[in-house]
């Protein structure tokens, strides 16, 4: 952001604005502490904000800035090895039994409740008892000190008239060239310093990559302030929230998150607000998040106690955020923001005292307002009960106007929008996105082109094509990736395979006529492409094009001409001689190495042994013709890709004992879908399943829907037929 011009303006009344007056302010010392000061940076430019900050303060010969430190403690798993260590008890002993503690962050007192119910750790402790005697003194100790990830330090340059550097203030030692104090950042807080926490937002860069983009291809004037300031009121964009397009949007793009939108259904920018501040653990076992749908809906009629209407009128009466808190207790109890803000900091704490010597004044404050008792104690108990959780509203306001400009990209540039994505994105989150894409816009991802692609994903933009990135190959490496882009863009493009590795490998062919023909300085460079490369290129599609492949099975004549020039071998084992034939295993092949590809699984399904044992029982369904909330219910037959299998455990109602189900994750291209074997059936096909990931699998089940995960799924029953190929 530049700053164009400042202007400055004097007044010599103090102008009350409701969410930031505070009175006299945040005091330092023993009546109050200065607040955070926490600003969002794009991932990108974070280091360029700490320079900048480093030369503005740093001046006048002074050392002003540094970063705050920070202690890992000894937490019970860490602390039960390394005093394990000392007491020379195996390892393999201590591993196994520090698995048994799934949370790291348990007490002392939580972890002698566990080994009550776990026969074997309590057995540990009886076998070394002077182990968890030393443990008790060391948990939670500080074990060793680091850098803060973004808690950047400035101190004031004068006290008390003297002047200072933050060597007078705290001590400060050097790790790799950065002062650091070695106070952390809780101290430094009671010490009265303002901590500025600079945090890095990998959105905020994407969202200016994908602003920069379409600002270029398609001469917007577009800007994140514009989007900001704008009325955050586009119907495009609650469209496309409201029906669960959500991925790679700020905040809203995780399972849950998802389906908590397609509930609330939000209408503008106050619920996607509401919806950041009221999605967390806490809130939702509160019972808030279901109250707030509830009641946004019409299904139950808002309340609100005595003097509260105004503070939450938005939020149909329920208790979102600290900011409504303290209006309320300014309103009712006669506090001052200040006092409502120490008070927020009492409940998050839990500081009963404090928080008791509070009661009593708001209490007073109540009557003396004219509140009744009954509203007043009601109004308290839901400070105590909700103030532990409650959200800034500011900040949530801040996440819900970044989640409004990502999701206004989206509804309105989604070629600019889902390229930048697929940039960011890791490969466990390709498919999902790619499968959004179809289904929300008219991008489409096509094949990685030795020609066109890049080392990152390209896109026409009068096409709306994304070409698969070339380094998104497995085994292709940035160099490798690199050679040959300088070698297309040095020379132009290939034609051929034979074109392609007489330029790519033309040193390693080169014939000299003479004893005394020239070298070229190129020709001592190693060339980082080798016949591995070559031939995983070609066999994720990179070559159909140039070699006028018609169908997925030519890729092995292509893969013939190139063992044949470089000189590798082509064996049964990783070309099958039964497989070469058929289309779904080079598609296999490509979907394996590069992460995209396309199967024709209705054709293998017609063609397969498994079909008439199903015929009549159930109708060929594609993955995602069963995500339609229609389908429940329905018997299907499906082939599929297992992308992956687990076991799952639990203990059976009925019987008492521990039965074993699985959960297998399907794909068709680019959609996906859960399937669900239960003990019974499951105990029939193990033996089958267990070695299917990454293989086709045929069979019949039913449809049904998941409370989990928000989704339809497939189960399999007694009359299920499967078939693995």
């Amino acid at each position: 952001m530049k700053v164009v011009s400042v202007k400055h303006t004097k007044s010599t009344k103090p102008v009350k604005v409701l969410d930031c007056f505070v009175d006299s302010g945040y005091l330092q010392g023993d009546s109050g502490s200065l607040p955070d000061v926490d600003t969002d940076f794009e991932s990108l430019r974070l280091q360029d904000v700490r320079s900048y900050m480093e030369r503005r303060y740093n001046s006048e010969n002074k050392t002003r800035v540094f970063m705050a430190g920070t202690f890992t403690t000894m937490k019970i798993k860490a602390v039960i090895k390394d005093v394990a260590r000392v007491h020379r008890i195996p390892p393999s002993i201590t591993n196994y039994m520090t698995a048994i503690i799934k949370e790291d962050g348990i007490d002392f007192s939580d972890f002698m409740m566990l080994a009550a119910k776990e026969r074997k750790l309590a057995k540990f402790i009886n076998d070394y008892p002077q182990v968890f005697e030393d443990i008790r003194t060391l948990m939670f100790q500080p074990r060793s000190s680091s850098i803060h990830a973004s808690a950047q330090l400035i101190t004031p340059s004068q006290k008390d008239g003297v002047e200072m550097e933050c060597f007078d203030y705290t001590p400060i030692k050097k790790i790799d060239g950065q002062l650091v104090s070695e106070f952390s950042g809780y101290d430094l807080d009671e010490c009265g310093l303002l901590k500025n926490d600079s945090l890095a937002t990998k959105e905020l860069s994407k969202l200016r990559q994908v602003i920069e983009i379409c600002n270029a291809q398609y001469g917007t004037d577009l800007s994140l302030e514009k989007l900001a300031r704008s009325n955050c009121d586009d119907t495009k964009v609650f469209e496309l929230l409201c029906k669960g397009y959500t991925q790679n949007v700020f905040q809203m793009s995780s399972r849950g998150m998802t389906k908590f939108l397609m509930e609330l259904q939000p209408q503008n920018i106050e619920d996607l607000i509401a919806a950041n501040a009221l999605f967390r653990p806490a809130t939702l076992n509160s019972g808030s998040t279901d109250a707030f749908i509830d009641r946004k809906h019409g299904e139950v009629a808002p309340t609100y106690l005595w003097g509260t209407y105004d503070a939450m009128k938005n939020t149909y009466g329920v208790l979102c955020y600290q900011e409504q808190l303290m209006q309320i207790a300014l309103k009712v109890g006669n506090f001052s923001l200040g006092e409502g803000y120490k008070l927020i900091k009492f409940i998050s704490k839990k500081k009963q005292a404090k928080i008791d010597a509070m009661r009593d004044k708001f209490m007073k404050g109540a009557e003396k307002n004219g509140c009744p008792k009954e509203d007043a104690i009601a109004i308290w108990t839901l400070f105590e009960n909700a103030g532990s959780y409650c959200f800034n509203r500011s900040h949530a306001t801040a996440y819900g106007v970044t989640a409004y400009a990502g999701a206004y990209l989206k509804a309105h540039y989604p070629t600019p929008f889902y390229t930048i994505a697929l940039q960011w994105a890791d490969d466990d989150e390709l498919v999902t996105l790619m499968s959004e894409m179809e289904e929300c816009s008219s991008a489409k991802v096509v094949a990685p082109d030795i020609n066109n692609s890049e080392s990152s994903f390209h896109t026409n933009y009068e096409t709306n094509e994304i070409f698969w990135s070339l380094t998104r190959i497995k085994q292709l490496g940035v160099k490798a990736v690199e050679w040959i882009i300088n070698e297309r863009s040095k020379n132009g493009p290939f034609t051929d395979i034979d074109n392609f590795i007489d330029r790519i490998f033309k040193y390693k062919f080169k014939v000299y006529k003479y004893w005394d023909d020239p070298d070229n300085e190129e020709e001592f460079q190693k060339c980082p492409v080798n016949a591995r490369h070559v031939r995983n290129l070609i066999l994720s599609g990179c070559f159909d094009k140039i070699e006028n492949a018609q169908s997925v099975v030519e890729r092995y004549a292509i893969i013939e001409k190139a063992a044949k020039r470089l000189g590798f071998e082509i064996t049964e084992k990783d070309f099958p001689s039964e497989l070469v034939g058929k289309h779904y295993f080079w598609s296999q092949q490509q979907i394996e190495l590069s992460g995209i590809g396309a199967i024709d699984y209705k054709r293998i399904y017609d063609n397969s042994e498994i079909k008439p044992r199903i015929k009549g029982r159930a109708k060929y369904t594609t993955l995602r013709e069963i995500s339609d909330p229609d389908k429940e219910e329905e018997k299907v037959a499906v082939c599929a890709t297992v992308a992956e299998i687990s076991e799952n455990k639990f203990e059976s109602k009925k019987t008492g004992h521990t039965e074993t189900f699985c959960k297998i994750t399907l794909q068709q291209n680019n959609d996906t879908c859960a399937m669900v074997i239960w003990p019974e059936e499951y105990a029939i096909l193990r033996g089958e399943l267990l070695q299917s990931k990454n293989r086709l699998v045929i069979f019949n089940g039913f449809v049904k829907y998941s409370d989990y995960s928000g989704k339809n799924e497939i189960w399999l029953n007694k009359r299920s037929q499967l078939q693995v190929l």
